[in-house]
């Protein structure tokens, strides 16, 4: 009995290590929304190949984009989470989503502290051909403006994307108006769209990403892919099926002082702005999804249509700007096609003409206003 005992003392230690190792791993803390499930929707969606919608980590309006006319009375989406996280209503649960109806999801963390809002909605309506940038919200962090457009009365979030969640990676004190993009007052009328490029700091400089260009494209950036793969962040293109043929608008802009380049080193000659867009194939042969990006957008075998603008300068008062888009790659328009979304349309925005080669002058502003979109 009493060498039992001392067995039982010797091992009680040990146990107790045990134990308080199993204790101290702690509970995910994480209440993210990673992708959505949108397999039972394949027969309606835009772009059919889309069944898996990744979800950006700054993500707080879910827009899934569906054929006009789609029934949308009882449709069931599921959700990838993160680690132990639960999601309420339940996962796949039916809804009905017509008439532009949000459901409202929350997702609690494993470890039952922390909770996320999200609100998923349907959406039917096509992309718009006119942006005059009187809108934005914040996300619930408050860090940068979310640049959306009003459509029949709602807010559409998921149109416009900017590089702001990679510099606040960085800069995360910033206010909303000292990020990359921004909405300002002072438009033609109302507000406009303000890029500015911006330093990223030491973190930045380190990183070999020394300054963080104002930028505004349709389409989304994946912050997740900002540090290791800055170019393939940016997501390009809305389903269209309209046949995009000009662009018109109006801009400012002034260069900053200095022109630096990717390592941070002072270069001559005076920073430049951009403005392009496309229309390109969103499918492959094979039926898969095809997504442009910053290392593909002006050479893919995928683009139908391109045009940049030419000629800017710098500008102190409102300047009008025009451009045509002309065929890529000896591709014909595919009427068929284009009447099932099967093409996805970007205009992309750059306060710095090699801001994706982090090649710029820190405090080049761009202010752009009453953007029109002419179509066949």
């Amino acid at each position: 009995m009493i060498a039992m005992t001392k067995r039982m003392a010797a091992l009680l230690p040990v146990a107790c290590l045990l134990s308080a190792c199993i204790q101290e791993e702690p509970l995910n803390a994480e209440a993210d929304i990673l992708s959505c499930d949108l397999s039972s929707d394949k027969d309606i969606l835009v772009v059919q190949a889309d069944t898996a919608l990744a979800i950006t980590s700054t993500t707080e309006k879910i827009d899934i984009y569906v054929q006009l006319g789609a029934d949308l009375h009882a449709r069931a989406p599921k959700f990838h989470l993160t680690d132990g996280a639960t999601i309420s209503p339940a996962n796949g649960s039916v809804h009905d989503f017509s008439e532009g109806k949000a459901v409202r999801y929350e997702v609690t963390s494993q470890d039952a502290q922390w909770k996320r809002t999200y609100y998923v909605s349907y959406v039917s309506c096509e992309l718009t051909t006119s942006y005059h940038f009187e809108d934005y919200v914040l996300p619930s962090s408050g860090k940068y403006h979310l640049i959306c457009e009003q459509v029949d009365g709602r807010l559409m979030l998921n149109w416009w994307g900017t590089g702001n969640p990679g510099f606040s990676l960085a800069n995360s004190l910033a206010a909303p108006t000292e990020y990359p993009t921004a909405i300002v007052p002072g438009g033609r009328s109302g507000n406009c769209l303000q890029l500015v490029t911006r330093s990223a700091g030491v973190f930045g400089k380190m990183a070999g990403m020394p300054i963080a260009p104002g930028n505004l494209f349709l389409g989304s950036f994946n912050v997740s892919d900002a540090l290791k793969a800055p170019l393939s962040a940016t997501h390009f293109g809305i389903p269209f099926r309209q046949i995009p043929t000009a662009i018109k608008g109006y801009y400012k802009f002034k260069s900053g002082e200095q022109m630096t380049d990717a390592k941070g080193n002072e270069v001559a000659g005076k920073d430049d702005f951009n403005i392009y867009a496309m229309l390109y194939e969103n499918t492959d042969e094979n039926g898969n999804q095809v997504v442009l990006d910053g290392t593909n957008s002006n050479d893919s075998p995928y683009l139908v249509l391109y045009g940049k603008i030419a000629g800017q300068r710098e500008a102190e008062d409102w300047t009008a700007f025009s451009f045509d888009l002309t065929p890529m790659n000896g591709k014909v328009i595919d009427m068929e096609k284009l009447a099932r979304f099967g093409y996805s349309f970007s205009i992309v925005f750059s306060s710095s003409l090699k801001g994706d080669l982090f090649t710029g002058a820190v405090g080049s502003t761009l202010m752009i206003d009453d953007v029109e979109v002419e179509c066949k």
